[in-house]
């Protein structure tokens, strides 16, 4: 038999789109250009989130990377004034011992009063008035020297305050080394210039320490530069450098007027694109400027975004495909639907063909295996030869199975064509059980089989269903346990199923059903076959099936539980009412 809710799977679901709202925009637009626009408006959605993602990472990356350059330009400025001060206090007792009439101290130990500059001080001298280096730390000069064309000598001389001047590098005439010059005058007590004091800084130890503390990481630079503008140190990757000219760098009046800063630009002696961050040091008019590549800063950035966009880009390929897809599987399901509709109308023909040859054939068999049962019956129990009333036995035997077949046939028919009617009753169900098994019992007893009936008193016995129906899912089912049980018992149980209604359980002792066929017993025309007394039984295949549908229109079910060769547990849920929607079938 063809179920017709089956034919309709497309129609099911346009059905459940429309309730979406969805159906009728897929009719307006066709699935394939729907599927192109969503895709188009997938890869948009994606590409925008990924850009305002991308812009959002950017800030944090960037926010992470000017808090660290600019903690960086903080604590390097606090190391040069520091470090400046110590020397220019030093600088000062130094010089107050040399206007005492003392020499200087030996350069040994000064380093060991001077621990916390870590060997940064190369030496200290005294130059008088004419610029002769008449003292030092490194002890006097075997030759003559003066510093009397030194821009640092001169800035002390023509300057009448008492400052500290803090040189660019130059290669000391007495220590032979390159270093940054720090110089305080020497003035008599009327405020006449009397000569300078010098100390010298080691730009190496500088060099070392800021390459310790990784300021060269990421294509990084340090510049210190004073208020003049020119550089007085600057460590990059090419090495220490000094004398470059800041104030050509479009920076520098930024650079040069605010105490503190950040500002991303091209370095004005490499060209490398860098976010800088600078901080004055107030008190030795210096600025500690920090620099950063930000291409090597954002290089992890970059490598990172490249993955995402090539995901992105193979998200955007990924939904082409798909849509593309789509297009051509709408084409092939159009193609499948006209071919379905074909089929569908042929099937529904058929099946009404097939309801009305089975009617009729049914219809036209009942007459004479009417006949044929009523004669067998009468040959049977009334013949005078024994054999003849075993053939006529036989006759009705097999004439009462065909009848039955054809019974079944015709209501199968009836429900498919939804032509089939409940009549309803009220029903004493423990009675009508033990109606059932009392006729039934007949047949069990032949067999040697015991048949009984269990009634809990806690199952309401009263249901409204229809007793014809009932009766011949009833039936059906006791008459398998009988059949399938070549020995043993067969227990009917009554019980209450909650407050919807009670479960008839038809258990038997018989040969079970193989796991591998429980799912078939409930189709029409099922295959299953069971061996009883060493015989295959094989039935139609539409009695289980009928009993399913029966009990359906009645809002019953019908389940079952088997292992072969341990028997089997039918359970009959039956409602107490039926709902009116299934007054009619």
């Amino acid at each position: 038999m063809i179920s017709l809710p089956a034919l309709y799977p497309a129609a099911a679901l346009r059905f459940r789109w429309n309730r979406l709202g969805v159906g009728p925009l897929v009719l307006q637009l066709g699935i394939a250009r729907l599927g192109w626009i969503a895709s188009g408006l997938s890869i948009l959605v994606v590409g925008a989130a990924a850009l305002l993602v991308r812009q959002a990472d950017l800030a944090q990356v960037t926010a992470a990377m000017d808090a660290a350059i600019t903690l960086n330009a903080k604590g390097y400025a606090k190391f040069v004034s520091l470090n400046m001060s110590i020397v220019d206090r030093e600088l000062t007792d130094l010089r107050a011992l040399h206007v005492s009439g003392l020499k200087l101290p030996p350069q040994p130990v000064l380093e060991a009063r001077l621990k916390a500059l870590g060997g940064l001080l190369l030496q200290v001298a005294v130059a008088d008035a004419d610029g002769r280096v008449i003292d030092s730390s490194l002890g006097p000069p075997k030759t003559a020297v003066s510093i009397a064309d030194r821009p640092h000598f001169l800035a002390a001389k023509n300057n009448p305050l008492d400052a500290l001047f803090i040189s660019q590098p130059v290669l000391g005439r007495v220590s032979q080394k390159l270093s940054l010059q720090l110089v305080r005058p020497i003035l008599a007590p009327d405020g006449r210039f009397n000569g300078a004091i010098v100390a010298s800084i080691d730009p190496e130890r500088l060099k070392a320490y800021f390459t310790d503390q990784k300021a060269l990481d990421n294509q990084g630079v340090l510049t210190i530069i004073g208020a003049d503008g020119i550089v007085r140190f600057r460590l990059d990757t090419q090495g220490f450098s000094a004398g470059q000219d800041f104030r050509v760098s479009p920076r520098w009046k930024e650079v040069s007027t605010q105490s503190s800063g950040l500002y991303e630009h091209p370095g004005f002696l490499d060209g490398v694109n860098r976010r800088v961050a600078f901080q004055q040091v107030d008190a030795f008019a210096l600025v500690v400027v920090v620099g950063t590549g930000l291409q090597a800063q954002l290089r992890s950035f970059e490598a990172r975004w490249k993955l995402i966009w090539s995901l992105v880009l193979v998200l955007a390929a990924v939904l082409a495909a798909v849509a593309a897809t789509i297009t051509r599987l709408a084409r092939a399901q159009r193609r499948a639907i006209r071919l379905l509709e074909q089929n569908r109308l042929q099937a529904l023909e058929g099946s009404r063909t097939k309801s009305s040859f089975l009617a009729s054939v049914s219809h036209e068999l009942r007459t004479p295996l009417n006949s044929i049962l009523g004669f067998s019956e009468l040959i049977r129990d009334t013949g005078n030869e024994p054999k003849i009333c075993q053939y006529a036995g036989l006759i009705h035997s097999s004439g009462s199975h065909l009848h039955a077949l054809v019974n079944t046939i015709l209501d199968l028919t009836k429900i498919e064509s939804g032509q089939m009617s409940l009549a309803l009753e009220t029903i004493d169900l423990p009675g009508l059980l033990g109606t059932l098994t009392s006729i039934h019992k007949v047949n069990a007893d032949q067999k040697m089989v015991e048949l009984s009936l269990a009634v809990d008193e806690a199952a309401q016995g009263a249901v409204i269903s229809d007793r014809t129906k009932l009766v011949q899912v009833l039936n059906n089912v006791i008459h398998n346990a009988i059949k399938f049980t070549p020995s043993g018992a067969i227990f009917v149980v009554l019980k209450p199923a909650g407050a919807a209604g009670v479960l008839v359980s038809v258990i038997d002792t018989g040969v079970g059903i193989a796991a591998s066929d429980i799912g078939q017993v409930f189709e029409r025309f099922n295959t299953i076959s069971a061996p009883v007394d060493g015989a295959a039984h094989k039935g139609s295949g539409l009695g289980l099936a009928l009993c399913r549908e029966l009990l359906g229109l009645m809002g019953g079910t019908i389940s079952l539980v088997s292992e072969a060769g341990h028997g089997t547990t039918v359970d009959i849920f039956i409602p107490y009412k039926i709902s009116p929607e299934r007054m009619t079938a």
